[in-house]
């Protein structure tokens, strides 16, 4: 069991606490995947949101938590039990992104045992990061040419490199990257080109005085050369053109985590991700 995070950091200049930073902006990055088919939608439920792709992607469709729960009994269960009638209703899995600064000690605890009983396996638990200032790059970065996702060429490049790095369906990926009305100002997507190839990917969207980064990756042969920090740089300073923001945040994996601590991010809180067990299981 992951140790369980208190609700003890500090709130920043007044405001938020650290993780309400994180939590809030990845509600915000599912939403992206609600405008990709003419079916998405999101709905807030008490306490829950639920975001769906219109197709029947789990990764795509999701549900967070939009509140703390005070105890496992009845509240964390009435929450699963509206999103797992959402879904179901829908006729589509779905995966659950549950923050755990959210929980009290007790609702974390069971969080498993409850997940379980609406038909949720475990998939992965990952560390909510955070940066106010980045560190310089602690290596010279490589040249690479960094173009942003703006036309079909750059929206089909982005998809299939998605496709390529997270082991997902070219079609899946295109389904959802591929609809120019989803990329607004707001959701930007930027590719990292090596002699005139696309090899790394990042995802940005902005929301109340944050700037998340999600699909962050590079191709399998140029990968541990400093390229998706490049392409994140460069990413940050256009973003800062257009919106106001003062954080940076992420979900990191394992393999990313020392990346990002270089370049300043820490740890603020914890996500356990849940997915639903398919019907021919």
């Amino acid at each position: 069991m992951i140790p369980f995070l208190c609700c003890n950091w500090p709130r920043m200049k007044g405001r938020r606490h650290a993780y309400e930073h994180v939590e809030a902006n990845l509600r915000h990055a599912m939403a992206f995947y609600a405008r990709a088919q003419s079916g998405g939608e999101t709905r807030e439920l008490p306490g829950v949101l639920t975001v769906s792709c219109g197709l029947n992607y789990p990764v795509f469709n999701s549900a967070l938590l939009r509140s703390p729960v005070p105890g496992v009994d009845g509240d964390l269960s009435s929450r699963l039990a509206m999103a797992s009638i959402q879904f179901r209703a829908l006729g589509v899995g779905w995966s659950y992104w549950i923050c755990h600064d959210l929980l009290d000690e007790r609702s974390l605890r069971g969080l498993r045992s409850s997940c379980q009983t609406y038909g949720l396996e475990p998939v992965v638990t990952a560390p909510g990061m955070l940066v106010e200032s980045w560190k310089p790059p602690a290596r010279p970065l490589p040249a690479v040419e960094v173009r942003e996702v703006r036309d079909a060429t750059t929206r089909t490049a982005f998809a299939h490199l998605i496709a390529t790095i997270f082991d997902l369906p070219f079609q899946m990926t295109l389904n959802m990257y591929g609809n120019e009305a989803a990329w607004t100002e707001e959701y930007a997507g930027f590719l990292g080109y090596v002699d005139g190839k696309p090899v790394t990917t990042a995802m940005v969207n902005v929301s109340n005085g944050c700037c998340g980064y999600y699909s962050v990756g590079t191709a399998p042969g140029y990968r541990r050369r400093g390229y998706a920090e490049a392409v994140m740089r460069e990413a940050d300073r256009e973003m800062r053109k257009r919106l106001p923001f003062e954080f940076s945040v992420l979900q990191s994996s394992t393999v990313g985590r020392r990346l990002y601590e270089q370049m300043g991010f820490r740890e603020v809180t914890r996500f356990s991700v849940f997915r639903s067990v398919p019907a021919t299981r």
